[in-house]
């Protein structure tokens, strides 16, 4: 009896201790929406901190701003903008996507295309939207007002057309055609800008055959290699070799330290944090130099005299001396240059700055080298 009296006070006990383990569950469980509700006000009031705190927001703050303004929304849609930017978890989430993206579904965000082989391109040489036409026109029509204007000045012009990366490699776009649309593009441009009366060499076809020897444009961004300039030097250094009028004089070119240089496409990737879960190799790269043969004093009295006589004007294929244009051109064809081009502009803006600023100032000029990459003819940007 007494076993049994044990037994059964034993089972009311355990059944007491369950049920108050369970009032205490439920305890506990009534305050979590309550503390549910204060990690999201003091997550709130961490993230309205960090936007009224931000370099964007103090900037804002300094604008003047009126009452229209205020009534009719720009300053909301400022605000908004602003808050958009600064948003603390919009990196981590959008380089969360692109990751999932680019690894699960081989693709990248806008602006990138993915190729094969490590191979990455931009979706401007794919592009052609109802604009595309017109802009291409008036290009064209800059390109032919501007020849004109160069040879008013007694100034002859060569037109430097650089072909697209894509259509170049294109066995290295993996799952991406060219458009129709793009399929002759350079073969037609390149005629109307010959119609015109200025010398475009064929630059395509060198780079078509130059490929099987070596790279032409970077994997990893949108500009040619340093070989790739070589060839388009060479093909202009033909055109310039032997003419009477130019002073020649001898450049040795002399290697600089070898870079590797991560391409201006893996910008469009934007990992955020998640980059180093993303091979991104770059691409060796050794820039080269110019520099003269030892001079005469009366050589270099002479040059003093006497001002360039050909000059280089373009985007960032020619601006920037990664790439060593500007190096290989007085190399290969054996002259002085002088370089106008710009970085960022496009190749359109910097001839708008030379005839307006630098033209005039140009008393012993002769030629003008242009740089057009194909792409910038069809874009509404430039």
């Amino acid at each position: 009896m007494d076993e049994i009296t044990q037994v059964a006070t034993s089972g009311e006990i355990d059944t007491l201790t369950s049920n108050k383990d369970g009032l205490s569950l439920k305890g506990k469980l009534a305050y979590l929406p309550a503390f549910s509700i204060f990690i999201l006000f003091a997550c709130g009031v961490a993230v309205l901190g960090h936007f009224w705190n931000s370099k964007e927001m103090a900037e804002h703050g300094q604008l003047k701003r009126s009452l229209a303004d205020v009534i009719q929304g720009r300053e909301a849609s400022a605000v908004e903008r602003i808050y958009k930017d600064v948003f603390p978890i919009r990196d981590f989430s959008t380089g969360l996507l692109n990751l999932i993206s680019f690894k699960v579904f081989g693709e990248a965000r806008k602006g990138l295309i993915k190729g094969s082989d490590g191979w990455f391109f931009s979706d401007e040489e794919f592009s052609w939207n109802r604009k595309s036409l017109s802009m291409l026109e008036k290009h064209l029509s800059f390109v032919e007002d501007t020849l004109s204007t160069l040879r008013e000045a007694g100034v002859e012009p060569i037109l430097l057309l650089v072909p697209e990366k894509a259509d170049i490699y294109r066995d290295k776009l993996g799952d991406v055609a060219v458009p129709s649309s793009r399929e002759h593009y350079y073969e037609n441009v390149r005629l109307r800008l010959s119609i015109m009366g200025a010398p475009v060499p064929d630059l395509r076809e060198a780079f078509l055959q130059a490929r099987e020897q070596e790279p032409v444009f970077l994997k990893s961004d949108t500009h040619w290699t340093v070989q790739g300039a070589r060839v388009a030097a060479r093909s202009v250094a033909q055109m310039l070799a032997h003419r009477p009028e130019l002073k020649h004089k001898e450049f040795t070119l002399k290697p600089e330290e070898e870079i590797v240089h991560m391409g201006d496409l893996y910008k469009f990737a934007k990992f955020s944090i998640f980059e180093p879960f993303v091979s991104m190799p770059g691409d060796r790269l050794t820039s080269l130099a110019a520099v003269t043969a030892d001079a005469s004093l009366d050589d270099l009295l002479s040059d003093e005299d006497e001002g360039p006589q050909v000059a280089l004007v373009g985007s960032s294929y020619s601006a920037n001396a990664k790439w060593s244009l500007e190096a290989q051109l007085k190399a290969e064809a054996k002259v002085d240059i002088i370089n106008f081009a710009e970085e960022g502009k496009g190749p359109f803006a910097p001839m708008k700055t030379f005839l307006k600023d630098k033209l005039h100032e140009q008393k012993e000029l002769k030629y003008v080298i242009w740089e057009i990459p194909l792409r910038y003819f069809d874009e509404v940007a430039y």
